[in-house]
């Protein structure tokens, strides 16, 4: 837990909200502004969050197809989230639930940040998608299929701080490791008066998965790729 703690800081300063942390609870109710139930936006509706997850080893490995095997292992048994300045939102989801909840399907994926972190405070890092999650509690491993990226965008601003860290390449095998990945992003909804059936998506944690909140993806300018609600 104390690896986890210090994860959670770091992130916290590398976003510049370390001086709200203390207000930070992991009691949250259901995300801020989310209401799967109206298609009005508030103005709370513009907070995103990201999801970390840690390891004390792992490799990424080719598997011949062009993509490649994300392989975690030791891994801290829950995902943390919190939420871009200015909100105060940080909190915990078991691992398994997460991964059963958040959308990592292969029609749009989400991206994410795989951080290698070495004793000089340094780091590598690759953006990749993620799919076909899998944990194993017994053995503390987590394995994802991942592809890595060369054109990427993202939900949250934490990712516009961490651009010029992107590497070409990580080792094949490696010692500590951080994912970060990003939040939500549109959702399919079948009530919806979107011409694309899209809405924006923000995580409810007392559901554990992204839902429908906000107006039509479209008009954000986010695009048309929904995931199922």
């Amino acid at each position: 837990m104390k690896s986890l703690i210090a994860t959670i800081f770091l992130c916290l300063a590398l976003a510049g909200a370390v001086s709200g942390a203390e207000q930070a609870t992991n009691n949250s109710s259901e995300c801020v502004g989310c209401n799967s139930d109206s298609a009005n936006v508030t103005e709370n509706q513009t907070v995103t969050h990201i999801f970390i997850q840690e390891g004390s080893g792992g490799s990424f490995v080719n598997d011949g197809s062009g993509n490649y095997t994300l392989t975690m292992t030791d891994v801290v048994p829950y995902t943390t989230f919190f939420a871009d300045r200015p909100a105060r939102d940080v909190g915990l989801v078991p691992m398994d639930k997460f991964l059963k909840g958040f959308p990592f399907g292969v029609d749009n994926p989400p991206n994410a940040a795989i951080i290698l972190p070495d004793e000089n405070g340094t780091s590598d890092m690759v953006v990749v998608e993620l799919t076909k999650p899998q944990y194993n509690n017994t053995t503390q491993t987590v394995t994802y299929t991942a592809s890595l990226l060369k054109d990427y965008s993202f939900e949250s601003v934490w990712f516009q701080y961490q651009i010029g860290k992107v590497d070409a390449s990580i080792p094949e095998r490696f010692g500590r490791v951080i994912l970060v990945i990003d939040d939500c992003y549109c959702v399919s909804v079948s009530y919806s008066a979107c011409d694309s059936a899209c809405r924006n998506g923000c995580w409810s944690l007392k559901h554990a998965k992204c839902e429908p909140c906000g107006g039509c993806c479209h008009d954000a300018g986010i695009g048309t790729y929904c995931r199922a609600a």
